[in-house]
C-alpha cells in the first residue's frame, strides 16, 4: 500500500465509519488470515506466538516472520487488535448491564408480590390475630426487599447465597403465608 492510499484510507476511515478489524481494502486473504490468528491471541500478542500457533515447522516460521513483520506494519496489526479488543469489551459490558436490568426486574416483580401476598394476609386476618409490631415488622421487611431490589440500598447485610443472616428477634413469617 502505497503513501497515498494509505493517506485515503485513513481520510476515509474517518467520513466513513467501519471496524478497523475487518478485513481492510488491499488487504490479501493471506494477510487477513494472518491477522487473525495475531488478533485471536488477545493480551500475549506477539507475531512470533502468532506464527507458532500455526506453523510447527522451524524454518517456515522463521520465512513467515519477515512477512507477517511487514503486514504487521502494513496494515497496522496492533492498534486493530487494541480497537478490536475494545469492541469486544463493550459488547460483554452490555450484556452484563442487559444482565442485571433484567434481575433486577425479575426481583422488583418478586417483591411486588410479597407485598401482594401480605396484603391478601393482612386482609384475612383479624386485628385480634395481629401481635404488637407484627404489621410493622411485615411492612418494614417488605420494603427493605424492595429498595435492595430497585438498588436503593446495598445487601452487605447478605450472606454469599443471596439470604439474610438470621438476627435474634427478627420476624419470620414463612408459616404464617402456608396454604395461601
Amino acid at each position: 500500500m502505497t503513501d497515498n492510499e494509505k493517506t485515503i484510507e485513513e481520510a476515509r476511515a474517518g467520513i466513513l465509519p467501519y471496524e478497523s478489524w475487518e478485513h481492510l481494502k488491499g488487504e490479501s486473504a493471506a494477510a487477513f488470515s494472518a491477522f487473525c490468528t495475531f488478533r485471536d491471541l488477545k493480551t500475549d500478542r506477539s507475531i512470533i506466538k502468532a506464527i507458532e500457533s500455526v506453523e510447527k515447522n522451524e524454518v517456515v516460521r522463521a520465512k513467515r516472520y519477515h512477512v507477517w513483520r511487514n503486514w504487521a506494519c502494513e496494515y497496522r496489526w496492533s492498534e486493530r487488535a487494541t480497537d478490536y479488543d475494545r469492541y469486544i469489551e463493550q459488547l460483554k459490558q452490555t450484556e452484563h448491564r442487559k444482565t442485571i436490568e433484567a434481575q433486577g426486574e425479575k426481583h422488583r416483580m418478586v417483591t411486588g408480590k410479597m407485598l401482594d401476598v401480605v396484603l391478601k394476609k393482612l386482609e384475612t386476618m383479624s386485628p385480634a390475630d395481629l401481635g404488637n409490631g407484627t404489621v410493622a415488622e411485615w411492612v418494614q421487611t417488605a420494603i427493605k426487599a424492595e429498595q435492595i431490589a430497585a438498588g436503593l440500598i446495598q445487601t452487605s447485610g447478605l450472606s454469599p447465597n443471596g439470604k439474610t443472616d438470621p438476627k435474634q428477634g427478627e420476624l419470620n413469617f414463612v408459616s404464617d403465608f402456608q396454604g395461601l
